[in-house]
């Protein structure tokens, strides 16, 4: 099935254009289609950047600041010797990794030691992130008018009405989006308005790959398949079921998961070898111990040992560098497969367990799963050699996609936007709210919680337990709405004017701890829910009662009370991955009323 197979005709009544980003921790590449009436659109990489090479589909994920936070370098540019020596003399900030500043806060992630590195003095990860947006965008202008014929009247025709798609690490959802969209505004994307927001789309960095190796294959309906997107920082896994062959619509059937295991633990690990190799000698220097995993190991060594021969080499010198004892000849060190393969162990590891988890729940008997190992780290042939000898025995074909490993996921994040293909996706963790219940004392663990009881309008209670409105794993149903019920006093009506209410997210396995107190470390807040209750309260307010809490410390025997719902849709659109939507219900004089909630995401 070609790309063009699958996909249809644009039927805007307007030129346009939609541009996928893929800022990766350590690479990022930009692809982008031409959107012309009754037209196929055709995906394409953006495959030359300012300060680079012609026809690299990735460049660095890296920004030079020097001490007034002025860009003195980005992108490829980073790389250069004379740059680099220049950003060593004048002691210039170097931004890398800030992707990962923006990662989910409280999320139980197993970072494996990352050192995510520090932001520049005076900048938040938004900005640096709007930094390098802004870069990429400046980058595709200049590529689109320089490539295409007439492509500066071609550019001016589109650029206002340009349609952004972010790929992003699996598990980031609504306040990670929201910062994200904001970086996207400053970087100069998109207008900071209602309209310009709404330019700005989101795609799973997973399920983008998953799309752009469907553009070039052909899979049956009913049949199920893995993406392993194997990049700089993460492992993202996401499993599939083809539902209709034409036009191509997926269904995912598991949650999917991200590993802080990619390529840059195997560049820490050699990193730790080479410290211990040249100790004491004249390359026992940080510096240049940096420079030979950014030059010589990463680019070329990792790159090109497969895991079957008996050692590999890395450059550390010209001819004349010579040390027996050091294991240095002709200018290269000699490392053995032993060391070699020690640098790629944990990353394998945690693939294995990853991609073994996402088998256990989609394997139908005894079925062969099919696992598209994408990404700029799936080029890594020990990496590919260790997964197929770990996993063809267990009934497990592990397969690179003809589709540039590299521009896969920016290809993808486009084709999210020109095609439905994911029709249905599953909730990636357990949400949920806090609330007390009724105590019952025949309840051993009611007893062992005692603690925990507190005394309410009808009686005693205990808590707060976690109430799951939806687990881990469950489809999600573009016409369900999860009501949450909910019975509130208030002391004073300006308490009504400003309820509150947190979602809270539980990304653990199954079941879900139900004491919040003890298991607290174990959720992170998804959102608050802001509204106005002073019309959904049963009795008005009375103005004696506020006197008498004020003024002579008496409580009053009750205190107006609301009781609603809280209806929460979480929707699957072709123009985002996944949306909350909520609104308050009640019902008022025989009649059911609505009202509208704001959502809050923390900053």
């Amino acid at each position: 099935m070609s790309s063009a197979n699958a996909r249809q005709s644009y039927k805007g009544s307007q030129l346009g254009i939609v541009i996928g980003i893929d800022v990766g921790t350590t690479f990022s590449g930009v692809s982008y289609a031409i959107l012309r009436p009754g037209q196929v659109p055709d995906v394409l990489p953006v495959t030359r950047f300012s300060g680079g090479s012609t026809g690299v589909h990735k460049i660095p994920s890296v920004i030079f600041y020097d001490d007034k936070l002025a860009i003195k370098a980005i992108g490829p540019s980073t790389t250069v010797d004379s740059v680099r020596s220049d950003a060593e003399d004048h002691g210039w900030f170097k931004s890398r990794h800030f992707k990962m500043h923006l990662r989910p806060r409280g999320m139980a992630l197993k970072t494996n030691g990352l050192d995510i590195g520090e932001l520049p003095p005076g900048k938040s990860a938004v900005e640096v992130m709007g930094d390098f947006l802004h870069y990429l965008l400046v980058e595709t202008a200049s590529y689109i008018r320089e490539s295409h014929a007439n492509g500066a009247d071609l550019w001016s025709q589109v650029k206002d009405r340009a349609i952004f798609v972010l790929g992003h690490p699996n598990g980031w959802t609504g306040r990670e989006q929201q910062r994200y969209r904001n970086s996207a505004i400053l970087g100069g994307l998109v207008p900071d308005t209602v309209e310009g927001r709404k330019l700005v789309r989101f795609v799973a960095e997973g399920e983008a790959s998953a799309l752009a190796c469907l553009s070039d294959t052909t899979k049956q309906v009913g049949s199920r398949f893995i993406i392993a997107d194997a990049g700089g920082a993460t492992l993202d896994i996401s499993s599939y079921e083809v539902s209709k062959s034409f036009p191509v619509e997926l269904q995912q059937c598991a949650p999917p998961d991200c590993r802080f295991a990619g390529s840059v633990f195997v560049d820490r690990n050699g990193l730790k070898l080479l410290k211990k190799k040249l100790q004491n000698s004249v390359y026992d220097d940080d510096d240049v111990l940096e420079g030979l995993i950014n030059d010589e190991f990463e680019k070329k060594t990792k790159r090109e040992f497969a895991g079957d021969s008996e050692y590999g080499l890395l450059k550390v010198g010209d001819k004349r560098a010579m040390d027996h004892n050091l294991g240095i000849r002709n200018g290269f060190l000699r490392l053995n497969r032993d060391e070699l393969s020690e640098c790629f162990s944990m990353s394998v590891a945690e693939a294995l367990d990853s991609i073994r988890s996402q088998v256990t729940v989609i394997r139908r008997k005894n079925e062969t799963i099919p696992v598209w190992l994408v990404g700029g780290f799936a080029s890594s042939p020990c990496l590919l050699k260790r997964l197929n000898d770990s996993l063809e025995p267990e009934g497990v074909s592990i397969q690179r996609p003809d589709t540039s490993l590299e521009k896969a996921a920016s290809n993808g994040a486009v084709l999210h936007f020109l095609n439905k293909w994911v029709a249905s996706r599953v909730f990636q963790a357990s949400y949920g709210i806090t609330r007390l219940i009724p105590f019952d004392s025949s309840l051993s663990d009611h007893k062992q919680h005692s603690d925990l009881i507190q005394r309410g309008k009808d009686g005693l209670c205990i808590g707060p337990v976690f109430d799951c409105i939806v687990e881990k794993g469950t489809p999600i149903e573009e016409a369900r709405t999860y009501k949450v019920p909910y019975t509130k006093e208030f002391f004073f009506e300006s308490m009504a004017k400003r309820f509150t209410a947190e979602i809270l997210v539980y990304d653990g396995d199954l079941p879900v701890p139900t004491w919040f107190e003890e298991n607290k470390h174990k959720f992170r807040t998804l959102c608050k829910i802001e509204a106005d209750l002073s019309d959904v309260c049963i009795e008005p307010f009375p103005r004696s009662s506020i006197f008498d809490l004020y003024f002579f410390g008496r409580i009053p025997d009750a205190f107006p009370q609301a009781e609603f719902d809280i209806k929460l849709k979480f929707r699957t659109t072709r123009l985002e991955s996944t949306k909350l939507e909520a609104k308050i219900k009640w019902e008022a004089n025989g009649k059911t009323k609505y009202k509208p909630v704001s959502i809050v995401y923390p900053k």
